[in-house]
């Protein structure tokens, strides 16, 4: 599974395979896509994963965020190509390496991000150890 990102951004992760995608917008459920043949992944592994990206646009961290203010992104998985209207795309590779893509508005992807870690976090039970 490959991103196609134009203009293309400086974190070179985003041209790798990637093992997971996530794709998420203002007022609607996140996306995820796993890797051809590789099974959904585990729902602890996205909140923290959504968890850590949350915390890396809060710092504007430049080593796992790129914010692109136009741009056009395109997720080619199996064959299928989708156009991506997302306000922000997580992206990990088989490495375990992990990185987020901010398209538009810079602002709204805490908002976002929040968002997401709220729904997440629904989808974890948090009184089972």
């Amino acid at each position: 599974m490959k991103l196609s990102i134009s203009p293309n951004p400086s974190n070179p992760l985003f041209n790798d395979r990637l093992d997971i995608v996530i794709l998420i917008g203002e007022d609607r459920l996140p996306e995820v896509f796993p890797a051809e043949g590789h099974p959904r992944p585990d729902r602890h592994l996205l909140l923290g994963l959504v968890q850590t990206i949350a915390m890396a646009i809060a710092e504007r961290d430049p080593e796992s965020v790129v914010f692109l203010d136009n741009g056009s992104v395109r997720l080619d998985r199996s064959g299928e190509s989708k156009d991506v209207a997302a306000d922000l795309v997580i992206a990990k590779n088989g490495q375990g390496r992990f990185a987020a893509l901010v398209v538009g508005d810079s602002t709204a992807a805490g908002r976002v991000v929040r968002q997401a870690v709220r729904w997440f976090t629904g989808t974890v039970r948090l009184d089972v150890p």
